[in-house]
């Protein structure tokens, strides 16, 4: 039996067409428009997001010669420090200076013994190493010697000093025997790792 509105009002017929209406739009909205919306609202969503990474690496753009400068100053101050604990040795360096200010002191070099470098100790991230000197001169000499060891660019510390007057009294007049302790940077060894639960 077909359903007709051949003998209803015009009124109802019009009222038909338009739920009709109404129902095809919302059933073209729930199938497709809400779709295309969500992904237009997904796709706005993602061009914020890549706006906003533009605009923080052009920030990082704008700082990056402020960033260089910052690594520059950095690096200037790791040669100083560098220079006053160095990571190495530098034996040959420590030899002569030590020779070079004994000279200038007119003393007589009697001994110069460089041990065998320390481990550094418990959390300190550097090592003690002590230099034995021995050597013949003046006070005065003495104190301008310790002077300029302690205005040396690397850290120097003069300890255990024993001071002698000579017996047959001269251009010399003391024996000093001294220590000068300097100090050698040891670089962090990487921490073990963990072993594998289970493993042996």
């Amino acid at each position: 039996m077909a359903l007709t509105l051949d003998d209803k009002p015009k009124w109802m017929a019009a009222l038909v067409g338009l739920l009709l209406a109404a129902g095809a739009v919302f059933a073209v909205d729930a199938m497709m428009v809400k779709n295309i919306k969500v992904e237009i609202e997904t796709a706005n969503n993602k061009i914020v997001e890549l706006e906003g990474k533009i605009e923080q690496g052009r920030a990082a753009e704008r700082k990056l010669p402020q960033f260089r400068e910052e690594v520059k100053r950095l690096q200037l101050e790791l040669d100083k420090l560098r220079r006053i604990l160095p990571s190495s040795r530098n034996t040959e360096e420590l030899i002569k200076k030590i020779k070079s200010l004994v000279d200038q002191g007119d003393f007589n070099l009697r001994r110069i013994a460089f041990p065998r470098l320390g481990a550094a100790s418990g959390a300190d991230p550097y090592a003690e190493w002590p230099i034995s000197v021995a050597v013949d001169g003046t006070y005065h000499n003495l104190a301008q010697l310790f002077n300029k060891l302690s205005n040396y660019s690397r850290i120097v510390n003069v300890e255990v000093v024993n001071v002698n007057a000579l017996p047959a009294q001269g251009d010399k007049t003391v024996s000093v025997d001294f220590i000068a302790k300097t100090f050698v940077y040891v670089e962090p060894k990487d921490a073990p790792k963990p072993a594998k639960p289970g493993g042996k």
